[in-house]
């Protein structure tokens, strides 16, 4: 099911294991929604993990309710352009994308971005994986 040249929108939400989010190991069998806050040239994705408990390192995604479960949703400050193989993120059997009545409004993912580039702990990680995300060269470069 893997799926090349589609674009993905920003605030597009996908579906996905712990255990495929990041490098670390969880042993997580989770399913986790999380959001599109950006793409690059080549269609892979920067995404920010969801939640629907109040923790550290969190925010409250003010006026988004999960649309299954209608309970309050939670962003984390934690970026993710890679899956648990160092892979990039993009639209397969590990990252499946939620219908568009799922999708987070535009305005909110750029509520987002500021939080995890500008507010939160994890700013100066952040800042460095979404530079390495869009500066990542070309096949034919």
């Amino acid at each position: 099911m893997k799926r090349k040249n589609k674009y993905v929108p920003w605030g597009r939400t996908l579906t996905t294991k712990d255990n495929y989010l990041g490098k670390q190991k969880t042993g997580s069998k989770k399913t986790r929604p999380v959001v599109v806050i950006d793409n690059n040239i080549r269609n892979e994705l920067a995404v920010v993990p969801l939640s629907s408990k109040k923790g550290s390192n969190r925010t409250e995604l003010e006026g988004y309710h999960n649309p299954k479960t209608k309970q309050k949703t939670y962003y984390k400050h934690f970026l993710e352009i890679e899956d648990n193989e160092g892979n990039p993120i993009v639209i397969n059997e590990k990252f499946r994308e939620n219908h568009k009545n799922m999708d987070i409004p535009y305005k909110k993912v750029v509520d987002i971005k500021e939080t995890i580039f500008n507010h939160s702990k994890q700013n100066i990680r952040n800042r460095k994986l979404f530079n390495k995300f869009k500066n990542k060269k070309n096949d034919w470069d």
